[in-house]
């Protein structure tokens, strides 16, 4: 038996054993901490307040939900909430996807079958959709830094020449500024018509 097969046999048991490997998977304050980007005192500190809750088996362990809901409350506080907002925030999120969990759990194989393939089908439309805006995007883009390159020209006092038809280089340069913003504001009026 080669090291692939026995890696490729582990991952197969790994997956069939899913919940049993998480629900076993416990860390040291000061391992869950590391893996979570806090501190063991503010770790600990949020367990006395009885914002996470240890392990039911260890009282100094953690497990991989209350790890979660470290690294999800530490994301909260980044986004400038107060310690008691972020965790009730992330705890109204964390009961709806229980909810959601359990909902899906209590499904048929059809019916889940047919959630999924509508929610399929709902991205691979918005898929669609941003495929059909990308390019205007992109070409937009490419205006507005040809209009930067014909402003700094003009700043550098390069576009005082006249073109063949009369029209100055500057004035060349707002009439294409005024078509990019005008086309702009087309695509943003369209846009929010076809989602």
């Amino acid at each position: 038996m080669t090291q692939l097969d026995l890696t490729d046999g582990l991952t197969r048991l790994l997956i069939q054993n899913e919940g049993e490997v998480i629900g076993r998977l416990r860390l040291s304050a000061a391992e869950a901490a590391r893996v979570c980007n806090v501190t063991p005192r503010q770790l600990i500190y949020w367990t006395k307040k009885g914002i996470i809750k240890p392990s039911p088996h260890d009282e100094h362990d953690y497990d991989i939900y209350a790890m979660e809901k470290v690294i999800r409350i530490r994301q909260a506080l980044d986004r400038g909430y107060s310690l008691e907002k972020a965790a009730q925030v992330v705890e109204q999120d964390m009961a709806s996807q229980r909810s959601e969990l359990d909902r899906l759990d209590s499904m048929t194989a059809e019916d889940l079958e047919g959630e999924l393939r509508q929610r399929l089908e709902g991205l691979e439309g918005r898929v669609q959709q941003l495929r059909r805006t990308l390019p205007a995007s992109l070409t937009l883009a490419r205006l507005r830094r040809a209009v930067g390159a014909l402003d700094s020209l003009e700043h550098s006092g390069t576009l005082h020449t006249t073109a063949s038809n009369g029209d100055t280089a500057k004035a060349v340069a707002v009439r294409l500024s005024r078509a990019v913003d005008e086309l702009e504001t087309l695509l943003r009026e369209v846009q929010p018509a076809t989602t």
